[in-house]
């Protein structure tokens, strides 16, 4: 399992937070004091926020300055953990079929457990980002898939 997860991290780079919004650091932050100057910089002004310590002039609102980039970055990650998400699931599955027809029991074993637990890597990085319903399905058939599994594997011993 681990294998094939470290496997698709290196043959598919997963998207840097600096590659969209670059390098920042604290004091190096771009700190907008009006509306406009954040709006022309890709930023979302909040009036409603006030992040100044008490005594210190502070600007009437909060520049969100990484709003637009944090947007795409956002959208890039999602779509990496989608692509994850469905090659774990096409490899656990594969794992496990092979794990299914292998004769060693102790092997065969340890090859569906690692194709199940490749399966839940890849659910948990885009569970957030499924519906309801395809949740409930993918749970529905990672059940059927293990009780086949048991009764196929275990049934007739």
């Amino acid at each position: 399992m681990f294998f094939v997860a470290y496997g698709i991290s290196v043959f598919y780079e997963s998207p840097q937070y600096e590659d969209y919004c670059g390098e920042r650091t604290k004091t190096a932050f771009p700190r907008f004091s009006n509306e406009t100057a954040c709006l022309e910089n890709g930023g979302r002004w909040d009036p409603n926020q006030r992040p100044c310590l008490e005594g210190v002039e502070c600007p009437e609102g909060f520049c969100d300055a990484d709003f637009t980039c944090r947007k795409e970055y956002d959208g890039a990650r999602d779509l990496y953990n989608r692509d994850v998400f469905i090659a774990s699931l096409i490899l656990g599955l594969i794992i496990i079929v092979a794990g299914v027809l292998l004769k060693l029991e102790s092997v065969s074993v340890g090859i569906m457990g690692g194709g199940v637990l490749l399966i839940f890597y890849g659910m948990i990085r885009y569970w957030g980002e499924l519906g309801k319903f395809v949740r409930l399905g993918l749970l529905g058939a990672v059940l059927a898939a293990l009780i086949w599994i048991g009764y196929k594997k275990f049934g007739d011993k």
